[in-house]
């Protein structure tokens, strides 16, 4: 069975695919924030299942809330796949108060608003799916309830100032980009959640995390922590994943070849690390949701000239940046891609 697993990208979010891929090997994730991003990822998941040769599947959607809208569209598409006599399954398992008449409107939309998300996904799997529970895992369960005590902040609950410490962890390990590195950033912050097990059972398990936590970034981002600084690591992780992209990221402006990043942000000392690894690469390019441009050259390429004709922007020679006009936002990389390509195709 091929289970893909959409969830919320809190550390209530993220504990649930830590739960799932603990009880199933064949699994494929993905996370959203409220919002269009839902909606997306749907679809993602729905074209992948449509491409893949399986026969049987589970979506499980957890610690995210549909609209009646988009519970018809991801059921009525389903129904579609087994008329096709694809087996599909669907389950959502959320504890938001906000989804209380959706789940009323359909039978696979189970809503708990007494537990964390993680909890529940835990105790379905527990039930449904006894025969996968995963063996010496002990630690599972203690690092469920923590999650719970701080998700529904019950300041008594077990692990509580760990599960603070933890969520902090999820917010701001924003090392690799997670539009740009999707399944690295989200392996990144379940390796990081995982390492907790080690924590759990100390007597100042909170303190002992907190401290260690830095140290526990570098070596998960493939740095030696006792040599190497948090930029430079996290530089050159970021760096060796955007090597890996260079065909499916490489655009073109006249005779210069560029290579295109969406969301990366701060990309002075990440673009010129990349285009000194990379020397068939004229210019790299970042853009935001919000359609600004940021640009970098290595001396191959005026990037002032280029953002003049296309981004009505300005800059220096090896340093510019502009906007793009009637920019439109996607949470699909592709998307960016084209509006780039068509600009500077007119341009």
């Amino acid at each position: 069975m091929q289970v893909y697993h959409l969830s919320h990208i809190d550390l209530d979010g993220y504990a649930c695919q830590l739960v799932s891929k603990q009880f199933f090997k064949n699994i494929q994730c993905y996370n959203a924030n409220y919002g269009r991003e839902v909606s997306a990822r749907i679809y993602e998941i729905l074209n992948a299942i449509a491409q893949s040769k399986e026969s049987e599947f589970l979506i499980l959607i957890s610690d995210l809330n549909l609209n009646l809208n988009e519970a018809q569209y991801l059921q009525d598409k389903i129904q579609e796949h087994r008329l096709q006599n694809r087996n599909i399954q669907i389950q959502l398992l959320d504890h938001h108060i906000s989804g209380k008449e959706v789940a009323e409107s359909f039978h696979w939309y189970f809503l708990d608003t007494n537990r964390c998300a993680t909890k529940i996904v835990y105790e379905f799997l527990k039930k449904h799916y006894a025969i996968l529970e995963p063996k010496n895992t002990t630690w599972l369960e203690p690092l469920v309830e923590m999650v719970n005590s701080v998700d529904i902040w019950d300041t008594q609950g077990y692990g509580f100032e760990l599960g603070k410490v933890c969520m902090r962890m999820i917010n701001q390990s924003s090392e690799l980009n997670r539009f740009m590195f999707d399944d690295e950033n989200r392996n990144y912050k379940l390796k990081l959640l995982e390492e907790v097990k080690n924590y759990l059972f100390l007597e100042n398990a909170p303190v002992a995390y907190d401290n260690d936590l830095f140290k526990l970034k570098k070596i998960a981002l493939g740095g030696d922590p006792d040599t190497e600084t948090m930029d430079n690591i996290s530089s050159n992780a970021q760096t060796h994943l955007l090597s890996l992209k260079k065909h499916d990221c490489s655009v073109y402006y006249q005779d210069k070849k560029g290579f295109l990043s969406y969301s990366m942000g701060g990309i002075s000392v990440l673009a010129n690390l990349f285009l000194t690894q990379n020397p068939d690469f004229d210019f790299y390019m970042d853009v935001n949701s919000k359609g600004n441009v940021s640009l970098r050259a290595n001396g191959n390429c005026d990037v002032c000239e280029l953002s003049q004709m296309c981004f009505n922007g300005g800059g220096h020679r090896n340093a510019s940046g502009g906007k793009i006009d009637g920019f439109r936002e996607s949470f699909n990389y592709r998307d960016i891609k084209e509006q780039i390509e068509e600009i500077f195709n007119n341009a």
